[in-house]
């Protein structure tokens, strides 16, 4: 099979069908000498196949429609973009003008040209390709109805250029003729009367070649000064990365630099952090200091903190409560603690007095501090498997702790430190047993409590912990049927009918007895003993959310423990680890978060539930 390269001028294009019409025609020899009239091109069945590279293990689709004409042959070609992504990866760089195409054909009559190659007259089209690297020296793609719109465009010879274009076409030629003139001369030896006519032919050619690259020029200008500005578009760069990335390399660059700001600048550029890392930590004002070499400074990044908070969010018990009510922080607001009350009176008689007694609800500005520990070859990583390990582990130490002071019962608060529990102080009761009927009747009481205390059960949720939802969830309706194996003896069996005694929740939530279950780890108790359940009023309960601050450290000696008690005022022996000589760093997450409830009836718990 022979091949020809050619000219591929792309008329217009299908986006939608990967159809494109253009025409491909071959004006001069190629570089392997050889030259094919198109008139003379014929396919005995169409389509034709479209190739790639002419690889037939490699096909582009197909040609529909072939027409021979004065100026080429006129193709209507469709690429196949949707059979996988290497063949729409053909489309994006024929829409880019980056491949051209190249004849595979039979020859049926040709003959030998004097220079050299072969004149074909006759030939059959066999398959069409695209490829990249032509044998023709105008090979190429010339221009496209998409791409052509932002310049000016005139037509020479056939062929559709944009002046740019056509500016450069003509000084490569003028650069071409000047490099025969100079060969000619150079050589050492007076020109003979053939090299003269070549000489003098070729400085004809250098004179009309400036002639009408001015004329070139004189056109693009008057063109410039009437052209209209492009309709732009506007392009919005994302970052692709996980949420949460950029606060995590902006904590790393913060704690490498011990807290310093300028120094987390080129720790970031070294790492490669990017510049919304690097602007964040250039506006980085310090809150506050200390003189002793523990956290050194208090930093606020308000641009990536928030992606944070997003992430920490889902993890927290009060945020999947979703309908609490968010207040600001340290405010009071008035509520009443009994009311008026009125009575029947007979004729005659004195109306009783009574009056309504009022109090105020204090909500204060508590904030939260988890320390999570890191080696410095850990944060010198980033790969984003390193990233995420960070991310996640602020996130588990932080959430972790909110959500032990939220639920658990036995947290009282402490004045100006962090808030009391929503279940401390609430209406308690042991589960009764273990069974669906034990079950039905705790449920019941927690429902009479609130009812009785006019608390609006329609926003109200369930609190439990994950194995306590797998219990109910995996109870089963019992029934029983008498066999009688003979006149004197009945055997009872009892079996399950298959059918849930709770069909709305399961191991990861749904509902429970009407009501949305939120799930958490963090439900105290053990398998052992059980685990509390709670019934939240939502709409009782205020929350109110403050900011993130991150500080770093890498000299301060730490006690590994999640319960210090080692104390400033009353020093109590620990054994202390130093970060610096374990090449360790410490990274405190402080988070400004409080809650309370407007009554202690919006809460009821049920103790050492064990249902089974």
């Amino acid at each position: 099979m022979n091949k020809l390269f050619s000219t591929l001028t792309v008329k217009s294009f299908d986006e939608d069908e990967g159809v494109f019409t253009g025409i491909a025609s071959t004006p001069s020899t190629d570089r392997v000498g050889d030259i094919v009239e198109t008139a003379g091109i014929t396919a005995k069945h169409l389509p034709v196949p479209l190739l790639w590279q002419h690889d037939h293990d490699k096909p582009a689709g197909i040609v529909e429609s072939m027409t021979p004409t004065a100026k080429g042959l006129v193709v209507v070609c469709r690429v196949l973009k949707d059979a996988s992504a290497e063949v729409k990866s053909y489309w994006e760089f024929v829409k880019a003008g980056a491949v051209s195409l190249s004849i595979g054909f039979r020859p049926l009559e040709y003959a030998p040209l004097a220079a050299g190659g072969y004149h074909y007259k006759q030939v059959e089209l066999l398959e069409l390709s695209l490829v990249t690297v032509p044998a023709h020296q105008d090979a190429r793609i010339l221009t496209t109805k998409q791409h052509q719109a932002a310049n000016p465009v005139i037509h020479i010879e056939g062929n559709t250029m944009t002046i740019a274009e056509q500016l450069k076409q003509f000084e490569s030629a003028r650069a071409e003729a000047l490099g025969k003139m100079d060969a000619l001369v150079t050589k050492g030896a007076t020109l003979s009367q053939d090299e003269d006519t070549q000489y003098k032919a070729a400085e004809t050619e250098v004179a009309s070649l400036d002639q009408h690259i001015e004329r070139l020029k004189a056109a693009e200008a008057r063109q410039a000064k009437s052209a209209r500005p492009v309709q732009g578009v506007n392009v919005t760069v994302q970052d692709n990365a996980p949420k949460g990335s950029d606060f995590v390399r902006f904590t790393k660059a913060l704690a490498l630099a011990r807290g310093n700001p300028m120094q987390a600048v080129e720790m970031a550029k070294h790492l490669g952090y990017g510049n919304r890392v690097e602007t964040v930590l250039k506006a980085a004002v310090a809150a506050g200091t200390t003189t002793s070499a523990d956290f050194a400074s208090l930093i606020e990044p308000q641009m990536m903190t928030a992606e944070f908070i997003d992430l920490l969010r889902p993890s927290l018990i009060v945020s999947k409560l979703t309908q609490v009510r968010h207040v600001p922080s340290n405010i009071r607001i008035p509520r009443q603690t009994t009311g008026t009350s009125a009575s029947w009176i007979g004729e005659g008689r004195p109306a009783a007095v009574t009056n309504a007694a009022f109090g105020d609800l204090e909500l204060g500005d508590h904030k939260l501090g988890a320390i999570a520990v890191f080696t410095e070859q850990l944060l010198r990583r980033s790969e984003p498997a390193a990233e995420n390990l960070v991310r996640d582990d602020l996130i588990a130490v932080t959430a972790n702790a909110i959500d032990v002071a939220f639920i658990t019962s036995t947290n009282a608060g402490v004045a100006g430190v962090k808030p009391a529990s929503i279940a401390n102080g609430a209406t308690t009761a042991a589960a009764s047993g273990t069974s669906a009927d034990a079950v039905r009747a705790d449920v019941k009481k927690a429902y009479a409590n609130a009812v009785l205390a006019n608390q609006p059960l329609a926003s109200a949720a369930w609190i439990m912990h994950p194995s306590t939802a797998l219990s109910l969830s995996m109870m089963v309706v019992p029934f029983s049927f008498t066999t009688n194996v003979d006149s004197v003896t009945q055997d009872v069996t009892t079996i399950t009918s298959g059918q849930r005694e709770f069909p709305g929740i399961s191991m990861n939530g749904g509902t429970f007895e009407g009501l949305p279950v939120v799930l958490s780890t963090n439900v105290p108790g053990d398998a052992t003993a059980g685990y509390d359940l709670v019934l939240a009023v939502q709409n009782e309960i205020l929350l109110a959310e403050g900011g993130l601050a991150i500080d770093a450290s890498r000299e301060a000696s730490l006690e590994m423990d999640g319960a210090p008690v080692h104390d400033s005022k009353t020093p109590t022996a620990a054994s202390l680890v130093s970060l610096w000589q374990t090449g360790s760093v410490a990274i405190r997450v402080i988070r400004g978060i409080t809650w309370t409830t407007r009554r202690p009836t919006a809460v009821y718990r049920i103790s050492a539930a064990k249902y089974a």
